[in-house]
């Protein structure tokens, strides 16, 4: 049973790191904002500003739930009856 739940958080962590990995490099490009009207606006008018968020609390987060679920699949595929290692009929 143990060797199940290791498994899976590894298969969770794993998982989580390929996808923070993936939004990490989403993040690293840039953002444009584009607004549009029908009347021009002059070279000094400001339409709008966007907020940067800190995005570490969110891929942490997303990494330990990944291996909290991972874990979890690990701790119920055991329950269920499911066996890694062959055993005597």
């Amino acid at each position: 049973m143990r060797t199940l739940i290791l498994i899976g958080t590894a298969l969770g962590l794993g998982a989580g790191l390929v996808c923070t990995g993936l939004f990490a490099w989403w993040l690293s490009y840039p953002v444009h904002v584009y607004t549009a009207g029908y009347e021009p606006l002059g070279a000094d008018v400001t339409t709008g500003r966007m907020e940067s968020v800190n995005p570490i609390p969110f891929l942490a987060a997303g990494l330990i739930i990944s291996a909290v679920l991972g874990a979890l699949a690990g701790f119920l595929a055991a329950r269920r009856g499911w066996r890694l290692t062959p055993h005597a009929i």
